[in-house]
């Protein structure tokens, strides 16, 4: 990944250095000519959540649409993500946010195309999509310590997901770090998740504390907070990812943490789509080994 600079984080008394790290990608397999290939990431885990790398095409059986699809290969994922790190801007003085987001970029070190986007009421990038983890470490000690006291975070989400869905990377991933309850507004919850799924994105979300304050409890605001929940949840679900809800911000770091582990026991499995054969959103993926515990999307993009 290439040598780089010492930093530290320096807030509330606590330093975090900075220690490289290596990563080594696998050889790829040749792809099938005869039909149209997809490709899903699928993490595997073993019995203590560590990674399996030792599993080949024939230990993977794929559906796609209720029928049985040839697998073409399948090896451990080499293809860095272009992993959107969202953090709600509300969240980002906080302490044990910014402690995860440093510590995860330190734990990435390059092994994903990362921006860092804070979400107020639209979405402002502050980092661009960069390897270099200098970059980012820098711009996380710089996050403002006034942030706005309102946002929209499923409006985020959403306009994050239309451009995965126009740019087509390989293997877009969010990491959303925010707060579990607070005002959705916009496009419905159902929406935003179609939006999700056609985007092909794997969605992680990091959530805190209780319902906000500020929403009151009538109709309309119970109803927002719903939307949200369901985009938070049923989005991380349906797209391979995870949601991590946490009681207090110092939990933050290690769910993010568990997150760098996921990306890191992803596999890319190819499937061969036969000829005049329509895509289909309902996948599903097996493994015929014992102990091996498997994370994908169950709903995929059909256009």
């Amino acid at each position: 990944m290439g040598s780089w600079t010492r930093h530290t984080l320096a807030i509330g008394g606590t330093i975090l250095g900075v220690v490289g790290l290596t990563a080594v990608s696998p050889v790829a397999a040749p792809a099938a000519a005869d039909a149209v290939n997809r490709t899903v990431f699928v993490t595997a885990t073993d019995a203590k959540g560590g990674p399996v790398p030792d599993l080949t095409a024939a230990n993977f059986k794929v559906k796609e649409g209720g029928k049985d699809r040839e697998i073409v290969k399948a090896e451990p994922a080499k293809t860095l993500p272009r992993l959107a790190l969202m953090v709600e801007e509300r969240l980002a003085p906080d302490q044990g946010a910014r402690v995860g987001l440093f510590e995860f970029v330190k734990r990435m070190n390059g092994a994903a195309e990362i921006s860092l986007i804070t979400v107020g009421l639209r979405n402002t990038t502050i980092v661009p999509f960069v390897t270099d983890p200098n970059t980012l470490l820098k711009a996380i000690n710089e996050l403002s310590l006034n942030s706005q006291p309102t946002s929209n975070l499923t409006e985020g989400i959403n306009d994050m997901a239309k451009i995965f869905e126009k740019d087509r990377p390989e293997r877009p991933v969010m990491v959303i770090v925010g707060f579990s309850g607070g005002q959705a507004g916009g496009a419905s919850a159902s929406s935003i998740l179609t939006q999700i799924r056609q985007s092909g994105v794997i969605m992680y979300t990091v959530t805190y504390g209780a319902p906000d304050a500020n929403g009151g409890g009538t109709l309309g605001s119970m109803t927002d907070e719903s939307g949200r929940e369901q985009v938070l949840g049923d989005g991380a679900k349906q797209s391979g990812g995870r949601r991590f809800d946490v009681v207090t911000t110092n939990a933050i770091p290690k769910a993010l943490q568990q997150v760098a582990d996921d990306l890191a026991a992803q596999y890319a499995i190819t499937y061969a789509l036969p000829d005049g054969v329509k895509m289909d959103k309902r996948f599903n993926v097996s493994t015929d080994r014992k102990g091996v515990s498997l994370r994908a999307p169950i709903a995929i993009r059909d256009k």
